[in-house]
């Protein structure tokens, strides 16, 4: 007699297709892993490109901590696709995965502003802040799309 799967000769088998050996994880779970893996990733190319151990990202002040205080900036930000902010600002998982596969990938990047770069930038920020023509936006936007 063949066997069958149904639940009238298996009773415990409708209940076994509810649980997995390995649960899937939760979005609230996946935004966290990725957020923190952007994270690390982040951290680990800024103290590569600035040569300090305990170089940390600081979002909210990124151009005063990260700009004026190591004279790099991040390349490649897609901010079409994700608006630059703290990592915790953004709520959307494949907006997160944009980031993460860009930095894995190494479109996003870090990097090293000549003196000259730097002075041009500063001078643009300013000068967006006199005119507050988008505030800080604007200058940010440059400061990432710098080329």
């Amino acid at each position: 007699m063949p066997r069958s799967s149904s639940s009238a000769n298996n009773p415990g088998a409708a209940q076994q297709t509810k649980f997995r050996a390995i649960p899937r994880r939760s979005y609230s779970e996946r935004m966290s892993e990725t957020r923190a893996e952007i994270r690390r990733i982040v951290k680990e190319a800024l103290r590569a490109i600035t040569q300090d151990p305990n170089a940390s990202m600081r979002w909210p002040s990124y151009w005063k901590d990260i700009v004026i205080k190591y004279h790099v900036i991040i390349e490649g930000w897609p901010h079409e696709e994700v608006p630059f902010r703290n990592l915790s600002d953004v709520s959307n998982l494949q907006k997160l995965e944009i980031l993460l596969r860009g930095w894995q990938s190494g479109e996003i990047f870090f990097r090293q502003l000549s003196e000259e770069e730097f002075e041009v930038l500063s001078a643009a920020r300013e000068a967006a802040a006199q005119t507050n023509v988008q505030g800080a936006e604007t200058a940010h936007a440059d400061a990432i799309d710098w080329a």
